[in-house]
């Protein structure tokens, strides 16, 4: 699998070109400050972006401890619109018979 598994960080795959060879290109948008850009897969049910607070030892892996500084929704102006604290926008719950899970991907051998 492209996404889950496997580190993107150590140099041997590269998410972004694998994506994009199955015409999943990314884009960059502008974050929810404004100030920060970065690059996200296009057409997700949902974003959220993130502050790094710490990370701490978890055993056989790192724990990051992450503060939330804005949640979004794609829009048909094909980028993210940062909702406001307390604004659902558009964004209902989803079930799983109308989003993928991780769980679900995982049970399926897709991550």
């Amino acid at each position: 699998p492209i996404l889950g598994k496997r580190t993107g960080w150590d140099g041997q795959l590269n998410k972004r070109e694998e994506c994009a060879s199955l015409e999943n290109d990314w884009v960059t948008i502008a974050g929810s400050d404004k100030e920060l850009q970065f690059d996200v897969l296009p057409n997700c049910a949902s974003y959220i972006q993130v502050k790094l607070r710490r990370v701490t030892d978890g055993g056989d892996h790192d724990v990051a401890i992450c503060e939330v500084t804005g949640t979004g929704v794609w829009d048909a102006k094909q980028t993210v619109l940062w909702l406001s604290e307390g604004d659902s926008g558009s964004q209902s719950a989803l079930d799983p018979s109308s989003a993928l899970y991780s769980g679900q991907l995982r049970q399926e051998g897709i991550i």
